[in-house]
This record gives C-alpha cells, structure tokens and sequence, in this order.
C-alpha cells in the first residue's frame, strides 16, 4: 500500500496472563481517508497478527470499536488519521472498565449500569396496546438525547465513573430521555433510580466532549438534578449548600459583611464600586477567595499582580453574591436565576463593561449563561490578563524559581468547557527556572479534580473513588514539585488529596499567580 505519509501507533497493549500493560510500536503508511481502525487492521494483517482489538459494523454507528486515541475515548472507524495533525498515534483501551486483552475492555459493566435504569417506556401495567400520540414539540425535545450508540466513550472520561455506584453519563442521560418523553410513565421510578448519585455528576463536560454523535450529555444531567431538586428529592448535604446561597448569597453560609475582609490591609485600598460610582473594570471574587484564608492569598496575589501590570480595578465587596455557577449545575435553577439577576443589576448600575475573574466557574457563568450573557461584557480570566501582560513586557519577572518541577492541571471550566489552555502555561513558562511538564491526561482530556457541580462542598465518596486523589497520584509518578492551577475549586480538592494521601511534605498545590508572585 502506498502511503500519504508515515505515522507511528503507538498501542498500550493488556496481557492477561501477567496481569499488566506493555506497549508495541508500529510505523503505519497512511493515505488520505484512512481511519484509526483502518491503521489497526493493517497492522493486524501485514505487521503484527496477535494484535487484539473490537470492531463490528465499520460504519460509525455502532460503537463496539471506541478507544482511547491520544487520550480521547471515542470510536476509531470514521475517525480519520491524518485529521488528528500528529505523527505520532497513541491508542490505549477504554477506562473506567476491565481490561480483557490488548484493546479489548469488558463492557458488561457499562452494559449493567445502563440496564439499571430501564432504558425503555415505562407503561402502566395492564394498560391495553394501542398507539400512543405524541406532539411534535415533545418529539423535538428528546430526539437530540436519542442517538446513543452505547460506545462506552462517556464511561471512559467520566471522572465520576471511577466510582461504581455511579451510573455513567449515557444511563443518567438516557433516563432523562425518558423523563422527557410523554409516554413513558415510570418518572417516580426514574428519578427514585438515580436518587443520590447524580449528585457525583461534576459537570466537567468531559462526556459531551467525547461523544462521536455530538450529545450534550452533560446538559440532560443537569436538567436531570433540576427535577430532582424541584421535588425535594435531594439529600440534606445538597439542601445545605442551597439553602446558604438562598440565606447567605454564598454556598458557604458566611456572612456578606466579611465578603472583602480578604483585601484588608491592601495599599492602596481596593475601591468599592458603590463608592467610586462608576466601575468599567470589575474584580470579581469568587466566594471560596472571599472568605476562605487559604484561597485569600490567591486573590491578594492575583489583585497584586494585576496592579502591577497597570490595571486600576474596582469590586462589588460585600454587595458582590455568589455568580451561581455551582448552584445551576445542581439543578436549582430559579436559585441561580436570583443571583444572576442581582449581580448583573450591579454590572449595569455601575457601568460595567469589563469583568475580570478569578474563578474559571465565574468566567465561563458571565461568558455563557443568561441574564449575564446578554449584558455584552467583556469577560477575562486573569490568566489571560496576565499572559498579555508578560508578553508586552508591561510585567516583568526579577526572580527566579530554579529547579522547581511543575506540572499544570487543567480546571474543567477553564479548559474544556472554555477552551482557555494556553495562558496560564504562558504564565508559568515565563517564571525563570521553572521546569514546566504535562501530565498524561492535559488539555482537553485532562482529568477532573472532582469539585465541579456542588461536589466541592458534597463529597462523600471514599478516597479512592475520588478523583482528586487519582489526579495527584498522576502528579506523584511524574515526581513534580508543585501542581499548578488556576482554579480555587481544583486547590481546594487536590490540596485536600495531599492530606488525604498525607504527601503535603512531598507536593505542594498552588495557583499559577502564587508562584508568579514570588518572582515580581
């Protein structure tokens, strides 16, 4: 066969009589339309016979050929090589399920969670069959919810999956399909069926990124907590954090008044909004950097590096109320509704037209959700602020960091949900004497620190069905000194796994401005 151009394979193979993984190399001459299941069948015919992999229908329907491709699941016979723009291929199985051999997983685990919700109408018993009508409206509804192909690719880059009592993205977003459609009858079943572990949900959006047939799943989930929520079927951890941010404006239940103790002492002062009466240029907090002391000293270096950089900012202080992020990814909708409306009262009141965040869950909330959306702001991560302020040369580092190992993490609303990947990577590359490395899972198949949708306050999973715990692990092999993040949800979690695995003396988690700080 002639070949377009070479490209290697790179194949984490399963031995099942060793009990463990091996790799196997092969250089693949490829040609223009040649899919990754072509590659392999390739290289089963003419390089390597022993090669175990699954396929059926070849067609891109199916679903039995998913795989791991350069750490994305997802089905391999319409995924096109040369599309992938790499020279260098790496294929694994899918996680999150028993490896059998080479490529081939066991998917009865995927198959028993997803029977577990009666993936079929629900009718009364007895009732007589007979055609059934239904509006086109409601067709309209759960059609976009019904091309599932049961490829397990959602499994495999669910954070939450790791824990078997989860049910998966496809079970939860296929029971919401039939909660949605007008003849099935069984919607006390379905929702006592999911009961407390859709609240394991971290709305990372990782199974909606990985769907060969463009699903939102991560959406239908969601919308699957709202009805839960709106029957008061949520546990008393859930009705906590909602009940502080109905009572308290923030999911921590802490007084409103103390919102800007974090910038006490600051020279000179922060302005207040309501005093200088006109603020183009917000600094928008976040609750966790307001009022918990570790993540103050994010904000204080964030709101420091900033200055430094030539920005003049004024904050909302103690009129500020939690963005709702959190709150609509638990399903409390008319909850998120009131914060929203009352933050973007603000944002017009005070002539705002520039917000600069810290938290990625504000970011992508101001960027993307209604009423904040439609206020036309220019929404920045100080990441993205900072980054252009390094590469003008308005900020300069005089320090140096040497010999410090850092790996970056990527937070979930800042990467895949918001694309935003290179900033903060910009930001550590220019600290003198830092040795920057990737962990395996990066970009946009990192993996979730698990703090996402409420989870943060919530979990209840033992250490080892946590994700932060598995993330440091990841950091611990590749034997970095620090993690870097910019997210106060992903320093929360992954400081609390250090203690967990009581390595705080071996790894340090810190935010990207912290040791930007140190060299300014």
């Amino acid at each position: 066969m002639s070949g377009e151009k070479m490209v290697k394979f790179v194949v984490k193979r399963y031995d099942p009589e060793k009990g463990d993984f091996f790799t196997s190399t092969y250089d693949v001459p490829v040609r223009k339309g040649m899919t990754v299941l072509d590659a392999l069948i390739y290289i089963k015919e003419n390089l390597d016979g022993t090669l175990t992999f699954r396929y059926s229908c070849r067609m891109g329907i199916c679903g039995s050929c998913a795989l791991r491709v350069n750490g994305k699941a997802t089905s391999i016979c319409n995924l096109q090589v040369l599309e992938l723009g790499t020279d260098t291929v790496v294929l694994e199985p899918l996680a999150n399920l028993p490896p059998i051999r080479d490529l081939v997983v066991d998917v009865k685990p995927f198959f028993e969670r997803f029977r577990s919700i009666r993936p079929y109408l629900i009718r009364p018993p007895g009732e007589p069959e007979e055609e059934f009508r239904q509006e086109p409206e409601v067709f309209k509804r759960y059609w976009p919810l019904s091309p599932c192909i049961s490829c397990a690719s959602c499994l495999s880059a669910c954070p939450a999956s790791i824990d078997d009592v989860f049910p998966g993205p496809s079970a939860l977003m296929t029971n919401y399909r039939f909660l949605i459609d007008t003849r099935d009858a069984g919607r006390e079943e379905r929702l006592k069926m999911v009961g407390d572990t859709v609240w394991l949900c971290t709305a990372c959006s990782s199974c909606s990124l990985v769907c060969p047939k463009e699903i939102d799943v991560a959406s239908a989930i969601t919308e699957e907590k709202s009805m839960l929520v709106e029957e008061g079927r949520i546990a008393r951890r859930i009705a906590d954090v909602l009940e502080n941010a109905m009572t308290y404006h923030n999911p921590l239940g802490r007084l409103q008044a103390k919102r800007l103790e974090w910038a006490e002492g600051l020279e000179p002062p922060l302005p207040l909004a309501r005093d200088v009466g006109k603020a183009e240029r917000l600094f928008f907090t976040c609750c966790l950097t307001a009022f918990e002391p570790r993540h103050q000293e994010v904000a204080r270096a964030v709101l420091q590096a900033l200055r430094k950089a030539g920005l003049e900012l004024a904050t909302l202080g103690s009129e500020e109320w939690c963005c709702g992020d959190h709150i609509l990814r638990m399903g409390e909708v008319g909850l998120f509704e009131e914060l929203a409306e009352h933050n973007a009262s603000l944002f017009e009141r005070y002539g705002t037209s520039e917000v600069i965040t810290i938290s990625p869950h504000c970011y992508y909330v101001f960027k993307n959700e209604e009423p904040y959306r439609g206020l036309g702001l220019t929404v920045l991560h100080y990441t993205e602020v900072l980054a252009e302020a390094l590469s003008s040369g308005r900020l300069r580092p005089s320090g140096s960091l040497k010999g410090l190992k850092v790996a970056y993490h990527d937070p979930c609303f800042l990467g895949k949900r918001s694309g935003l990947y290179e900033a903060p990577r910009a930001i550590l590359a220019s600290i003198p004497g830092i040795e920057l490395v990737e962990f395996g899972r990066n970009r946009e198949n990192s993996f979730c620190c698990g703090g996402g949708a409420g989870r943060v306050w919530t979990e209840e999973a033992e250490p080892e069905k946590r994700p932060s715990i598995h993330r440091l692990r990841e950091a611990l092999d590749l034997g970095v000194d620090v993690i870097a993040t910019s997210c106060p949800f992903c320093i929360c979690m992954l400081e609390d796994a250090a203690k967990v695995l009581d390595v705080e003396e071996e790894i340090a988690v810190r935010d990207v401005c912290e040791l930007l700080a140190q060299v300014l």
